[in-house]
């Protein structure tokens, strides 16, 4: 005869909603009152110090963490609650690994488990049987919703498609017209939009903003121009974020991303492919000079990109020097080997000079026009890419091709990354190529009137700038201790940094 377990006096109760993309706490709150009304029926006292919510977590995922879970564990663990009420089984568990650990930390501790299908008893072997039953059950069903929802993205991704819903993404979405939706308890009308037509107000006016922006002006100058135009389609003034994912995201291109692949859309894009990839190798190459977002440049020459130490090779930075009775300058200086410095004044006249007098000559005009955009390029980078996914896919399946030899697929993949590496970086000296177009004929007075991140970026494709120690002793700024070498306007500039020393 099974003996009566004692009604538990501090029960915890665990609610938790997989989705809340609003954040609402709404369904959590019916779970605990629920959960509440359950406690109340079965005469278990609840200890109101031990509510755990978990909203918007997903208990199928194992690597996403769920921290009043987590909480609850350290709470049985420490005897401070003696049974969990929950509103559904699959609330509380959803993979049986989420089960052996909790049966693992209650073991011998009396815990009961409580929800509308009943209660369970954590040290009866019966009842732990019926549970590992049911969370591999609720695994299953994970699993089958998982592999469901897969192929219909799938399917949408073979159509041109990405997933539906979400929020109508600037320059695409006209209204077709409305549907009701259920807000705080009241039915109101909400638009319903074509997410592949084009806004053609919206996206002329972001494909004029990434035509500045890779002309040379500054991302917030193109902010603020935007914003004497229009809002986001929230209704939100821009901020530099916001244009950045726009001008990133595969969509605005015609694009699809998926696993770090590129698909072609059902839609026409706002920019050509070949602008795309110049905005992203501008964003790359702003990331690659300024590691530390936010930061505003102070000096023409410092930090990652600038000039370089002739002794070690390491980028130069600044630092001030002078004593107490004499004015205090800055030098460029080298903190890695502390062997090379030089006047920062006079330095960045004398490159800013070499700078003025290249972009005035008829040899620069002689390179850009030599130079011009090829749109060519676009269709062969996405040909390249489609023929490297095309051998992916048979490496990937082998067995299913034996006719395919293992070896030449993977060196006929190699030379088409290769290849696809060549080409972006082709693209990629574009943008390059429009900010020096921009700033050919400049006169020394418009020079120092640009802002200085631009004149720091046409210095760095113009040349690589090596420090020297100096040779001379007294007054004067030795020239010969600069050494300015001539970069080429074809090549994107992470493939010429460092190479300047050499």
């Amino acid at each position: 005869m099974r003996t009566t377990l004692r009604l538990p006096q501090r029960a915890g109760i665990y609610c938790r909603l997989s989705y809340a993309p609003d954040g609402s706490l709404e369904k959590v709150e019916r779970q605990e009152a629920d959960c509440r009304a359950l406690a109340d029926r079965l005469g278990w006292g609840v200890s109101e110090a031990h509510i755990f919510p978990d909203n918007s977590r997903s208990a199928w995922q194992r690597n996403r963490s769920r921290p009043q879970w987590d909480r609850m564990l350290r709470c049985i663990e420490a005897g401070e609650i003696d049974a969990v009420i929950v509103y559904h089984g699959d609330r509380l568990i959803r993979q049986p690994f989420d089960l052996e650990t909790l049966i693992g930390i209650s073991d011998s501790r009396g815990m009961r488990i409580a929800s509308p299908s009943g209660t369970r008893d954590l040290d009866s072997p019966d009842d732990r049987f019926i549970l590992r039953i049911e969370a591999a059950q609720a695994c299953r069903e994970s699993d089958n919703i998982s592999r469901r929802v897969k192929r219909a993205l799938d399917a949408r991704l073979e159509a041109g498609l990405t997933q539906s819903g979400g929020h109508r993404a600037f320059g695409y979405g006209v209204q077709v017209g409305t549907r009701t939706k259920l807000v705080d308890g009241v039915e109101v009308e909400v638009p319903v939009y074509d997410m592949g037509q084009q806004v053609p107000e919206e996206a002329a006016i972001l494909f004029e903003a990434g035509e500045r922006v890779l002309a040379g002006q500054p991302q917030a100058g193109a902010v603020r121009w935007m914003n004497t135009l229009c809002t986001t389609t929230e209704g939100n003034p821009w901020q530099t974020k916001t244009l950045r994912n726009l001008f990133l995201a595969p969509r605005s291109a015609g694009l699809i991303e998926r696993d770090g692949q590129l698909f072609e859309a059902a839609w026409d894009g706002i920019f050509p492919r070949e602008m795309w990839e110049s905005l992203r190798r501008y964003y790359q190459a702003g990331a690659e000079l300024h590691p530390h977002p936010g930061r505003e440049r102070k000096y023409l020459l410092s930090g990652v990109g600038g000039a370089q130490c002739w002794n070690c090779g390491s980028w130069m930075s600044t630092k001030p020097v002078g004593g107490r009775n004499r004015k205090s300058a800055r030098i460029y200086y080298c903190n890695t080997c502390r062997k090379v410095g030089r006047n920062l004044e006079h330095t960045e006249a004398y490159v800013s000079g070499r700078a003025i007098r290249l972009l005035n000559s008829p040899q620069l005009l002689t390179e850009l026009a030599a130079r011009a955009e090829n749109p060519a390029l676009a269709n062969e980078l996405t040909e390249l890419e489609r023929r490297r996914d095309t051998v992916r896919q048979q490496i990937e399946s082998l067995a299913d091709n034996p006719e395919v030899d293992a070896a030449l697929a993977l060196v006929g993949l190699a030379s088409l990354e290769k290849k696809i590496a060549a080409t972006r970086g082709e693209i990629g000296a574009t943008a390059e190529r429009r900010l020096l177009s921009r700033m050919v004929g400049i006169t020394p007075e418009q020079w120092e009137a640009t802002p200085i991140n631009i004149r720091a970026t046409t210095v760095r494709i113009l040349f690589g700038v090596v420090i020297l120690p100096t040779q001379r002793r007294g007054p004067g700024f030795d020239t010969n201790a600069i050494r300015v070498v001539r970069a080429r306007t074809d090549t994107a500039p992470s493939q010429e940094a460092g190479k300047a020393k050499r």
